[in-house]
């Protein structure tokens, strides 16, 4: 009887060792795939926000460190709009769009186009300086205290299969995926987007056939800039602001462009899904606090194995 006791008693403790085991891995895969769902979606905003400075940067060769502070400034005209106009964030960017592409404009007449033909050391000089203005005048203006907006139309949650999908980034997501592909058929089948290329790929060819180099270079900074203020908009529906906050997405918005080289809108694309559900399955898995280092550790691994990028066409 003895023996037999301790036979039951040694069967239920092995069951009762593999049930855990059995939650404790189910836990993790329902973790793992809540993480990827989150990622791929936050993937679609963060292409969205990089693929302003991707296309800046192809067409004009100019680096533009503002980039970050561009897409807090747009999520600050978000929560301007909403507090004296009580304009719902999500109808925000028909307001914004047309707002920084003449915000773009104006920053490349009054100061890009001043240094567009000078040394890199310019460009560099004038972008960081507006870097800086724009952080500053942020900080003078709202404080250090982060602002947000009320969630309406974005507001709720989705459950599918127990996961839970907040509407706010499904819909963000969805608008990115839309604008990309609004993009991408802009670039390859209208004239003006055909130029754009034309000049990204031989300015002097380019200019010597006619085109306004110049015109064009205003276009694709305005055209970048107002993908930036869609973006900010995008993040102004799950995310507070402060003036910190472009430190992050500038850094986001480098990454992915590295990555994807010069691989178009698709490469801009797939870099930001790779490096939101990396970010995210670290942020789950790891630790929420070391987002810059889950981004950096990214960024430089795959520069370390692919220096030209994941996507780079040859």
């Amino acid at each position: 009887m003895a023996s037999v006791s301790i036979r039951n008693r040694t069967e239920r403790t092995s069951i009762s060792k593999t049930l855990k085991s059995y939650f404790l891995v189910s836990n993790m895969l329902n973790l793992l795939i809540q993480s990827v769902i989150n990622g791929l979606l936050m993937g679609c905003v963060y292409a969205l926000a990089a693929m302003g400075l991707a296309l800046i940067y192809g067409v004009m060769n100019i680096i533009n460190f503002a980039h970050g502070e561009f897409i807090m400034l747009s999520m600050y005209l978000v929560f301007v709009l909403n507090q004296l106009f009580n304009i719902d964030p999500a109808f925000s960017p028909l307001l914004t769009i047309p707002i920084f592409f003449i915000f773009g404009m104006i920053v490349y007449y009054g100061l890009i186009n001043r240094v567009i033909t000078g040394p890199p050391l310019s460009q560099i000089a004038v972008t960081v300086g507006l870097l800086i203005l724009l952080r500053n005048t942020m900080l003078a203006v709202f404080k250090a205290e982060p602002k947000g907006v009320p969630f309406t139309i974005f507001a709720g949650t989705l459950q599918l299969n127990g996961y839970v999908i907040t509407m706010s980034r499904l819909l963000s997501a969805i608008i990115s995926i839309f604008s990309l592909i609004i993009l991408h058929l802009f670039l390859t089948k209208t004239y003006l987007g055909t130029t754009l290329r034309a000049v990204a790929d031989d300015m002097e060819t380019a200019s010597l056939m006619g085109v306004n180099v110049k015109k064009m270079y205003a276009l694709a900074f305005g055209l970048g800039s107002s993908l930036i203020g869609l973006a900010g908009s995008l993040i102004m529906t799950f995310q507070q602001v402060n003036p910190l906050t472009g430190i992050l997405y500038g850094l986001l918005a480098w990454c992915i462009v590295a990555m994807a080289g010069l691989g178009g809108v698709s490469g801009v694309l797939l870099s930001g899904l790779i490096l939101g559900v990396s970010e995210s399955i670290g942020l789950t898995f790891w630790d929420p606090r070391a987002r810059e280092i889950i981004l950096y550790l990214i960024f430089i691994l795959i520069l370390w194995f692919k220096p030209t990028g994941l996507f780079a066409r040859r």
